[in-house]
């Protein structure tokens, strides 16, 4: 950005809102983070009382504040999460850059070039532990990546490595005997998920029960599942569904221009440049777009990367490598995401996506010290500190 341009806007007081608050600040930007509830912590702040993390805290961590050490337990509670979250904004001295119950319903931009100048621009802004699964660099090496080839020299070992690890789960956890065996392979780490600790304990007792089918419907006495004939008599109902955030991303743009680039065929996914930029939309950024591992440890790699960005540090190639670029990556996340590619997922390449990031901030990407750790060691956010 040039001089004079000093002025950042921050929609969400989550993990997001509050890294690139943190992160502008170090470059001596004036960020102000707009946040619609009445305090800071993103879906922390409403979250069930029971709820736990669902990723080990080394990997769901501040890249430069770590947990205290009275936070013992591997998997925190969500009072104990929410905290940690509120102490990294009063250690960094954040909360007098957030303006609460404040929420933007639009975008727009001030005495804004044309439609016809802004297709003219060249330039983005005018110028076992699950963790040892996936997060260390030897496993990320038998990982498919963007533009890497179809065949390669390790493709028989990633799928002898692949059939080893769905043969231990399977095994350990007796998908088969519940009939939740997966159709996809492990490699499609996008598919992966984590359960709550005791989880096939309380399935062993009888107070969870599973069903695996594509479609539910409702009746009088509560749902029916595909392929039973009688249904199952609920009180309650939780659609544990997600949320479209593409809608209201679309909703929030005035330009008719900038929203018809969101607006396209496939409407659930962002053509974003290292997950944080589209090509064609300039001086505006997104963070959290994203899913990985660790939400939180993406994010903050991210907003390093944007707060390097915005100071100059770092530039941008063109609209048309960027595209490019952007297109990789649409086919790798189609490869590697399968019926779940409508979401950014960098789980299966965290470690290679950091490497980018890195490369790009002119940063060391091997921070390991020594060839096994390197190797062998999973990668956490305070390697990147």
């Amino acid at each position: 950005m040039t001089a004079g341009q000093n002025e950042i806007g921050i929609i969400g007081g989550g993990i997001s809102g509050l890294l690139a608050c943190k992160y502008t600040l170090s470059k001596g930007f004036n960020p102000t983070v707009f946040e619609s509830r009445d305090e800071v912590g993103g879906v922390w702040t409403k979250t069930i009382r029971t709820t736990k993390l669902q990723t080990p805290k080394s990997v769901y961590q501040f890249s430069d504040f770590p947990w205290p050490p009275s936070v013992a337990q591997d998997f925190p509670t969500q009072n104990q999460v929410f905290e940690y979250i509120q102490s990294y904004a009063r250690h960094h001295d954040l909360l007098k850059y957030v303006k609460l119950n404040s929420r933007v319903v639009r975008v727009s931009y001030e005495d804004g070039p044309s439609e016809e100048e802004m297709w003219k621009w060249t330039l983005w802004g005018g110028t076992v532990p699950l963790e040892y699964l996936s997060q260390n660099r030897f496993l990320q090496l038998l990982v498919h990546k963007p533009g890497e080839g179809i065949l390669s020299t390790i493709t028989l070992v990633r799928w002898g490595i692949s059939k080893f690890v769905e043969s231990h789960v399977r095994k350990k956890l007796r998908l088969a005997k519940r009939d939740m065996v997966p159709n996809h392979s492990f490699l499609k780490l996008c598919s992966v998920a984590t359960l709550p600790e005791g989880f096939f304990d309380r399935v062993d007792q009888g107070s969870i029960i599973l069903k695996k089918a594509q479609r539910f419907s409702f009746c009088s006495q509560g749902v029916v599942v595909d392929g039973d004939t009688e249904p199952l008599k609920i009180d309650l109902l939780i659609l544990a569904t997600g949320f479209r955030g593409m809608d209201k991303l679309k909703a929030a743009f005035i330009w008719p221009a900038f929203r018809d680039l969101i607006d396209k065929e496939d409407t659930t996914r962002l053509p974003l440049y290292r997950t944080c930029v589209h090509p064609r939309i300039p001086q505006l950024a997104f963070i959290g777009f994203s899913e990985s591992f660790a939400n939180l440890f993406t994010s903050d790699m991210t907003c390093q990367w944007l707060a390097e960005l915005l100071d100059g540090t770092l530039k941008l190639p063109s609209i048309k490598e960027m595209e490019k670029d952007v297109s990789q990556w649409d086919k790798y996340m189609k490869q590697s995401s399968g019926e779940y590619y409508s979401r950014y997922c960098l789980d299966a390449a965290q470690i290679w996506y950091n490497d980018q990031l890195c490369k790009d901030m002119g940063w060391k990407t091997q921070r390991k010290k020594g060839f096994l750790r390197e190797l062998f060691e999973p990668y956490r956010p305070m390697d990147y500190a």
